[in-house]
């Protein structure tokens, strides 16, 4: 049998999860009998059936004896729902092909062992490279007990995010702008600096519809310097708020703000807690929309695991212009913070720039 074909077609269902699973991977699965599909299926929703649940419900014939194709381990406890790999046992399933197993606490292997001791051949592995990307923000999440941070930025070619009179409206084209809001719908928080709501009074919403996951929109608050003002928008409307400041006394907290304390001017302590603070709330993701201030430290301590760049052709230059990475120069080239490039994408006039931690 075209093994990959088969995985191809669980990757590209479970790719259709994008915007709902949170907290939960993106899985899908296919179950094929003599070369055949036999089933398909996805999961959609925290809290709905598995992948390989909605694919045995939905076979066209008794998957008794089929091989079961999955991008993640099946799961062996009992969460918002009952174990797969007892459901593939009970179905009789011959084989389970997995691309990658799960690292999360209460599966790490035990799924694949429950099914090799009921007698089930299994394989690990296949487009793992891929399935592991698919689910980035998942896998770091319950790997390192934080959330996955996106570093996200909009700059001119000479690397600047605004002018010397911090001028940043609009940097960037239409479709740039339209593409960073879509990335705002995969992810379960936003973070920015104090500066940004100084400056700006964003509102930092969703705004495309996308996402229909559990996970509430969070925007959180970096503010080390007590500079957010008091009557700022993302602070009074109806949206969820997590207000990390040094002077909380002048914030008065409500239903859908959490204020937070940190020590003064503590930008380290700031973050940290901010990224703790959600992670206990279960958030899996992040993207950090700066400023620079924001950036240049989760660069200096290497806290992101992602980075989305919308470079505009244009040149602004400034010596005091803010720019993605304003911490302390290095003197030697070997000491450069260093990147990887994943891929160039044009969008509108603008390139898209996908980079990952060296």
């Amino acid at each position: 049998m075209n093994h990959e074909k088969f995985m191809r077609r669980a990757l590209e269902l479970a790719e259709m999860g994008r915007y709902s699973t949170s907290p939960n991977p993106m899985v899908g699965c296919v179950i094929v009998r003599d070369g055949r599909v036999i089933a398909e299926g996805y999961h959609q929703r925290a809290g709905e059936p598995h992948a390989e649940i909605e694919a045995l419900n939905r076979a066209t014939e008794d998957p008794a004896g089929a091989t079961l194709y999955v991008n993640l381990e099946p799961c062996s406890h009992h969460g918002r729902t009952p174990p797969c790999a007892d459901a593939l046992i009970r179905a009789g399933i011959a084989r389970v092909v997995v691309a990658t197993g799960d690292p999360h606490d209460e599966v790490a292997g035990r799924g694949l062992d429950r099914l090799r001791a009921a007698g089930i051949a299994t394989e690990v592995g296949l487009l793992g490279e891929e399935a592991r990307k698919l689910n980035e923000k998942f896998l770091v999440s319950v790997s390192t007990g934080r959330p996955f941070v996106l570093l996200k930025a909009a700059i001119t070619l000479d690397g600047k995010l605004a002018t010397e009179s911090r001028s940043s409206r609009w940097i960037t084209s239409t479709e740039s702008r339209q593409r960073s809001l879509a990335l705002r719908e995969e992810y379960d928080a936003i973070l920015v600096g104090a500066g940004t709501i100084a400056t700006d009074d964003p509102e930092l919403t969703r705004r495309l519809g996308r996402s229909t996951s559990i996970t509430p929109w969070m925007r959180v608050v970096a503010d080390a310097t007590g500079r957010v003002p008091a009557d700022a928008r993302v602070l009074r409307d109806e949206g969820h708020t997590l207000l990390v400041t040094s002077s909380p006394s002048r914030i008065a907290a409500s239903p859908a703000l959490e204020v937070l304390s940190s020590n003064s001017n503590d930008w380290d302590e700031a973050l940290d807690a901010a990224l703790a603070a959600l992670a206990a709330l279960g958030y899996r993701s992040v993207i950090v929309e700066g400023g620079s201030a924001i950036h240049s430290i989760l660069i200096r301590r290497q806290l992101w695991n992602k980075m989305a760049l919308f470079v505009a052709p244009k040149l602004i230059g400034g010596r005091s212009a803010p720019s993605l990475f304003g911490g302390d120069a290095v003197t030697d080239l070997a000491d450069a913070w260093a990147i990887r490039f994943d891929s160039v994408e044009p969008v509108g006039p603008d390139l898209m720039i996908t980079a990952y931690p060296e």
